[in-house]
């Protein structure tokens, strides 16, 4: 008994420390303005970027059956080929519009959401005129004069290698507006003038200060080429965030902030996010080239064969003898199937509770150097692809690996294994449920005979 009650209180210990020492700096860092804005904005492109990288799978979808690789069906592989052949310039374009213009994308919209948080405090900062004044600040550090006659957009110019350099250019440029708004160095207008009128002349001293300014630092310095100097710093920063230990780090800390109670995805992905995506976008063009994936251990590869769903406890929950849990397993099960895990996560619950703590954090982390085991000895596919994350894990494993059925059943696999990972301390927890339900209706049975009695 007091053994027991030593590791419930070591628990207890160790999740205070979590939650208020570990968790409350990072939920600090994850609340700054700037990274709640790029939440925002990579919310807003996740379904472009999903539609990009799907019209890139569509596109080598033929590649799969060639003679000597992928299935070795040729047949197969040009009947494919001939059907995609219709659409082809229709995919292509998709992945332009998309994939190739993330860091474009990314300046508008971070611009935008930065302008909508300062809009809150200050009616006069435009959140449009945010969005336009970023756009056109990045565009002035592009050299025009080297662009094809057809006026091509390489995609090293507006696409994930530009992306870090977006966010910086973005960010700056807000701020600059907003601190000539705050400083009213502005144009004043009397008070009849319509407000779309004033709002234009409002922000004509700033903009102009800002692109004047831009376009001196990105066109008009010699040998200073501010994109590629960006462009290279974040090409370090994705290679440091895309080594399995990086990524197991936060995988890890993913499932202690869940453990206690706080979004953990948010969190981690707050300050991860830019990196994954680039990761991403880099694969996907690999992927659309026919070369083997520059990056194996991106978020999809975690979401695919690791993180998976609560669908597992879902399936202890139905079988459980305890009313309470099949009640919340009958519940939950549909959504767990579409990783919608709050019903389990709260109501089990799995959130600080000490018996769920070891297949929680422990389990999860065991499965995810089983699965760089995988990874490394080529037995699980690279997944190359954005699936859009209410996907079923399997299927969310089968398209993002490029239909490679192989990564499908590794997922499955994965699945069993967590559910035999809980099991055991599912059972524990059964067992002391059952105990209480046992009591109760002892319980109820008493307070019975006593009312008949009297």
């Amino acid at each position: 008994m007091n053994s027991k009650k030593e590791k419930v209180t070591l628990l207890e210990r160790l999740t205070d420390l979590i939650e208020n020492r570990l968790a409350p700096p990072l939920v600090k860092i994850s609340e700054i303005r700037y990274l709640q804005t790029l939440q925002k904005t990579f919310m807003v492109m996740m379904p472009y970027l999903i539609l990009g990288a799907t019209a890139t799978l569509v596109l080598n979808l033929g590649n799969l059956f060639v003679k000597d690789t992928g299935l070795n069906m040729p047949t197969v592989a040009e009947s494919i080929n001939n059907v995609v052949s219709y659409i082809r310039p229709m995919l292509l374009q998709m992945v332009f519009i998309s994939i190739n213009l993330l860091a474009f994308l990314c300046v508008v919209l971070n611009s935008y959401f930065l302008g909508e948080y300062y809009k809150s405090n200050n009616k006069k900062i435009n959140s449009i005129v945010c969005a336009i004044l970023g756009m056109t600040s990045f565009l002035s550090f592009i050299d025009f004069a080297t662009l094809s006659e057809n006026f091509d957009w390489p995609n090293y110019i507006l696409g994930a290698p530009s992306l870090f350099s977006a966010i910086i250019i973005s960010i700056v440029a807000v701020e600059l507006y907003r601190w000539f708004i705050q400083k009213n160095i502005t144009i004043k207008m009397p008070a009849g003038v319509p407000p779309m009128v004033a709002d234009a002349f409002v922000s004509i001293i700033p903009v102009t200060v800002v692109i004047i300014l831009a376009t001196l630092i990105g066109r008009n310095i010699t040998n200073f080429n501010f994109l590629t100097i960006i462009n290279n710093i974040g090409a370090h920063l994705v290679v440091a965030g895309s080594s399995p230990i990086t990524q197991f780090i936060a995988f890890v800390l993913d499932r202690v902030f869940w453990f206690v109670g706080l979004h953990g995805s948010n969190i981690v992905g707050s300050i991860m996010t830019p990196i994954w995506e680039s990761m991403v976008v880099q694969n996907v063009a690999d992927f659309a080239a026919g070369k083997a994936v520059t990056y194996m251990f991106t978020t999809l590869w975690v979401n695919s064969y690791v993180r998976l769903s609560v669908f597992p406890i879902a399936c202890l929950l139905i079988r459980s003898k305890v009313k309470r849990f099949k009640t919340l397993g009958k519940l939950s099960i549909a959504g767990s199937v579409f990783n919608i895990a709050e019903p389990i996560m709260y109501g089990l619950p799995i959130v600080l509770n000490p018996l769920m703590f070891v297949p929680w954090i422990i389990g999860f982390a065991l499965l995810f150097i089983f699965n760089v085991v995988l990874t490394l000895v080529g037995i699980a596919p690279a997944i190359v692809a954005n699936v859009v994350w209410t996907m079923p894990v399997p299927l969310m494993a089968f398209i993002g690996s490029g239909f490679n059925i192989v990564a499908m059943l590794i997922s499955i696999m994965n699945m069993v294994i967590l559910y035999f990972i809980f099991l055991p301390f599912f059972r524990v927890m059964e067992k002391q449920e059952l105990e209480i339900e046992k009591q109760h209706n002892l319980e109820l049975e008493n307070n019975q005979i006593v009312e008949e009695g009297l």
